[in-house]
């Protein structure tokens, strides 16, 4: 029988290590001997999972499909936006924290933060009801703590190092949505949110460093990227906007 390491199937599947063993402890993923790795009937149960969960199911939607041989059925990405709503507005900050680690781990972070995390921030944003100003406050201490919590268990897993670096943003909520997303992609994340007309100091062990432009980015910053890639440096720029934007810092 053919295996697979840990590191090969999350390069095969995109999905991190953590995903792997929160979905083989919920019981989703084949019993096997692991000594020698994933066996092939593991890894088909891991793309199979990855497809069900991109498309919002939840864990439990799935086991109890499994257990009585019914279609999975699931009203996605847009009924765990409606219950992240209640829990931003009604649960305590105990209850609130759980359940958005709970929601970050169940599925991979390019599919929680681009399916439901980033579309339910720019929703918060425009919103301007009653306690809209609390609601995003909330959800802004959730990410930020899931963000900084994501980044110790990285640090100790020996994750690559990677510089995040706030060059412009939109919203305060943008730069930390992004650090989760890295974060599900195999990096220990360093975040830089505040934006500076400074070059950001970066320590030597980060394997990487990105420049996050929200709302595009200054000639000098654009400048200073150049420089650091002639120099040879490992530094991308990444964001929505990175158009020349002369007032921006």
């Amino acid at each position: 029988m053919k295996y697979h390491s840990t590191d090969n199937v999350c390069i095969i599947t995109g999905i991190h290590p953590s995903n792997l063993r929160r979905w083989y402890r919920y019981g989703l993923i084949s019993a096997g001997e692991f000594s020698e790795g994933w066996n092939e009937q593991q890894l088909e149960d891991i793309r199979t999972l990855k497809a069900q969960t991109a498309s919002g199911a939840t864990l439990l939607q799935i086991r109890q499909s499994r257990q009585s041989g019914i279609p999975l059925h699931s009203y996605g990405w847009v009924a765990l936006k409606g219950e992240l709503l209640w829990q931003l507005e009604f649960s305590s900050d105990r209850a609130l924290s759980r359940y958005f680690r709970n929601i970050v781990s169940d599925y991979s972070s390019n599919d929680v933060i681009n399916s439901l995390l980033r579309p339910l921030n720019r929703w918060l944003q425009k919103d301007t009801r009653e306690g809209s100003r609390r609601r995003l406050q909330r959800f802004h201490q959730c990410i930020v703590q899931r963000a900084d919590s994501l980044t110790r268990a990285s640090s100790r897993e020996g994750d690559t190092p990677l510089f995040l670096e706030a060059v412009s943003v939109k919203d305060d909520n943008e730069i930390w949505l992004e650090a989760i997303r890295l974060y599900g992609q195999g990096f220990s994340v360093e975040v830089s949110s505040t934006v500076s007309d400074a070059p950001a100091e970066i320590s030597s062990r980060h394997e990487h460093h990105l420049m996050w432009c929200g709302a595009g980015i200054s000639i000098g910053k654009q400048q200073h990227f150049r420089d650091s890639m002639d120099e040879g440096k490992s530094v991308m720029l990444c964001g929505p906007d990175r158009s020349i934007a002369p007032g921006v810092n």
